[in-house]
C-alpha cells in the first residue's frame, strides 16, 4: 500500500476514529484504525465492538492495500506533520509515514484480525443532525451508569408525535425527556442506544455537521453523512419502562422561579452537602428556601424569590440530580410541579414545552 493524501483532512477523520478505538487486553486490534487504500480513496475504520466509524477520504493511491495500526500512535504522528500532504506506505509489516522530510515507522497488526463492521441496509431517511445531537445531549446525563439493566443505561428514541423525535433517559431516580423537530421522519419502533454510544453519535454529528441518513434495523443504528463518514451503534434489546405511569396526573403545588437563582443557591449549598448530596427545598407563597447541612462542615439556608400556587411543601432531593438538569432548560424561568410528600417533582420550562424532567424525592 502507498498513498498520498491531505494532511488536515486525514487528521480530522483520524481524530474521530481514534475516539472509537479502545484499549483491549485480549483484542489489541481494537486499539487500531484500519486503513484501506483502493480506487483513488482511503477508507478509515475503527470499532470497539459497541460503536464503529467509517470515513472515506480522496487520495492519490499508488498501490492499493490494507494496514491496521494503533490509532493513538498514528494520530500523534500526523499531528506533528507540518506539510499539506502526507504519504503512507506499508513497508516490512509497518506503516511508514513520510512528511516534512521525516520518516516514521509504526508497527502494524495483521489487518485480518480487524473485526467486520456491521452494515445497516436500506435507503434510510434524512434527519436534522444537529437536532438529533441535541436530543441525545439533553438526556444522556440521566441514564443509569449500571450495566444491570441495559435499557436504563440507554437513550430511548421514539416518535411520540408526527414530525418529531422524543429522547428520554432514566436511572429510576430521575428522568429527562426532550422532544425535537424532525420533519418528515418516521420511526416505527423505538430504539435504545447505549449511553456511551449515543454520546459519541452526538459528538460526530456536531463535528461532521450536515444532515445524515438514519438507518435502523433490529440490532444496529447507523448515521451516514454526505462526506463519507458513517457511525454505527449497537442497539439494546428490550423495552424501555412505560414512564408515563409514574408521572403524576395532578399536582398540589406549582412554583415558578428564575433558573439562574436556583443555580446560584445550589453553588452555596453545594459547600455544605452531606455524603448523600441532600438538599431541602421548602415551597411557600413567595419564596423557595434551599437548605443544606453537614455535621462536619456546617449548614446554610438560601431564600429565592418565587411565585407559588397551592399548598406549602418541604421535600428533600439529591441536589446533583436537579443541578445537572438545569442547563438543559432554555427558558430563563422554570416551573416546578409537586404532588405531595413522597411523590416525584416535575420541572418544565415556562415557555419551552419540549423538555420535561422528573426527579424522585429523598427520605429525610
Amino acid at each position: 500500500m502507498k498513498v498520498t493524501l491531505n494532511r488536515d483532512d486525514f487528521y480530522n477523520l483520524l481524530e474521530m476514529a481514534g475516539r472509537i478505538s479502545t484499549k483491549h487486553i485480549t483484542l489489541p486490534v481494537l486499539q487500531c484504525v484500519l486503513i484501506e487504500a483502493k480506487e483513488g480513496k482511503v477508507v478509515l475504520r475503527a470499532t470497539n465492538l459497541e460503536v464503529a466509524i467509517e470515513a472515506v477520504l480522496n487520495a492519490e493511491v499508488v498501490t492499493e492495500g490494507k494496514v491496521a495500526v494503533p490509532a493513538s500512535i498514528l494520530l500523534q504522528t500526523i499531528n506533528l506533520v507540518n506539510q499539506k500532504s502526507v504519504t503512507l506506505s506499508f513497508v516490512d509489516n509497518s506503516l511508514e509515514v513520510d512528511g516534512s522530510g521525516s520518516k516514521t515507522q509504526i508497527k502494524s497488526i495483521p489487518h485480518e484480525e480487524f473485526p467486520s463492521i456491521p452494515q445497516v441496509s436500506g435507503s434510510g431517511q434524512v434527519i436534522n443532525g444537529s437536532l438529533f445531537s441535541l436530543g441525545i445531549k439533553s438526556t444522556a446525563f440521566a441514564a443509569s451508569l449500571s450495566s444491570i439493566k441495559p435499557e436504563l443505561g440507554s437513550v430511548n428514541v421514539f416518535q411520540k408525535k408526527e414530525h418529531t423525535l422524543t429522547f428520554v433517559s432514566t436511572d429510576s431516580f430521575r428522568l429527562f425527556e426532550k422532544t425535537v423537530p424532525q420533519k418528515g421522519v418516521v420511526l416505527n419502533d423505538a430504539v435504545l442506544i447505549p449511553q456511551k454510544n449515543a454520546i459519541e453519535i452526538a459528538r460526530v454529528c456536531d463535528v461532521v455537521g450536515g444532515d445524515p441518513k438514519l438507518k435502523v434495523n433490529d440490532h444496529q443504528l447507523a448515521l451516514e453523512f454526505e462526506n463519507g463518514v458513517t457511525i454505527t451503534s449497537r442497539l439494546v434489546a428490550g423495552a424501555f419502562p412505560d414512564y408515563e405511569q409514574i408521572i403524576p396526573k395532578e399536582y398540589s403545588t406549582h412554583t415558578t422561579l428564575l433558573k439562574e437563582d436556583l443555580s446560584h443557591a445550589f453553588k452555596k449549598t453545594n459547600i455544605f452537602l452531606n455524603k448523600f448530596f441532600q438538599v431541602s427545598l421548602s415551597f411557600t407563597k413567595d419564596s423557595v428556601t434551599v437548605t443544606a447541612g453537614n455535621n462536619d462542615v456546617g449548614n446554610t439556608t438560601e431564600s429565592i424569590r418565587a411565585s407559588t400556587d397551592g399548598e406549602d411543601l418541604s421535600l428533600s432531593f439529591n441536589q446533583k440530580y436537579i443541578g445537572e438538569a438545569l442547563p438543559h432548560f432554555t427558558d430563563d424561568s422554570i416551573t416546578i410541579h409537586l404532588s405531595g410528600i413522597g411523590r416525584p417533582m416535575v420541572i418544565k420550562g415556562v415557555n419551552d414545552t419540549s423538555v420535561r424532567y422528573l426527579v424522585m424525592p429523598m427520605n429525610k
